[in-house]
């Protein structure tokens, strides 16, 4: 996820940002500014939402799980986007969005883990060490005033992007699909989610591995 600020001086709706579009020049009342924002908030909310519906058990638990994970990623994608075409900054958004992100994606794989027991748990441990060993190289790579060198690239991005789309797809997967009705599409989507998801795995460690290289020379001085 692309580090995103909102917001502006003293908090004024786009200031120094482009001319406003047609839909805000018609609602000029609305809090165009702030809408990155909510995105955010709206992803912070379908995280215990998230838990809740899959566990409701309805007969339809996998749809609305899915569907759900679906939005949150695509207001991810969405709030990024906003914020970068209307250049909006705020400093508690640039904090709040990649910590939502996180949070929902963790949350996703630790419930699918303990549905699907070590098929996903294997992939799932190796995505959240990465998670948590480079949001800790970041952090120190931060304090030295080096955090550019350590930013996302490309390989980030695409490991981002499928692992949102593996975790959808695993998600609409009907449980348990013993009881699925023949021919069900959604059932036939276990093992595609499976395989992206183990490449996901390979490529967080590949990913992972570029940040901890162009950080070497920082972590190596004085040795």
């Amino acid at each position: 996820t692309l580090l995103k600020e909102r917001g502006g001086a003293n908090d004024n709706p786009l200031i120094g940002g482009p001319e406003p579009g047609f839909i805000r020049r018609l609602l000029p009342f609305v809090a165009w500014h702030r809408v990155p924002d909510w995105l955010t908030y709206a992803r912070c909310i379908a995280i215990p939402l998230l838990a809740v519906v899959f566990y409701n058990e309805k007969g339809y638990d996998h749809v609305a799980s899915g569907v759900l994970f679906a939005f949150a990623s695509f207001t991810d994608w969405l709030d990024g986007f906003l914020a970068r075409r209307w250049e909006v900054t705020s400093s508690f958004g640039a904090f709040l969005d990649p910590v939502a992100d996180k949070l929902m994606v963790s949350t996703a794989l630790i419930l699918l883990s303990g549905r699907y027991g070590q098929i996903v748990a294997i992939p799932t441990a190796i995505i959240l060490a990465r998670e948590i060993a480079v949001s800790a190289l970041r952090e120190w790579m931060a304090q030295r005033g080096q955090r550019d060198s350590v930013k996302v690239g490309f390989q980030g991005k695409v490991k981002t992007a499928l692992t949102m789309l593996s975790l959808t797809l695993l998600l609409l997967v009907p449980y348990p699909m013993s009881g699925a009705a023949a021919g069900d599409v959604l059932a036939k989507l276990y093992e595609p989610s499976l395989a992206m998801m183990y490449a996901c795995a390979v490529i967080t460690v590949t990913s992972g591995s570029v940040y901890f290289k162009a950080a070497w020379p920082v972590l190596t001085e004085g040795r």
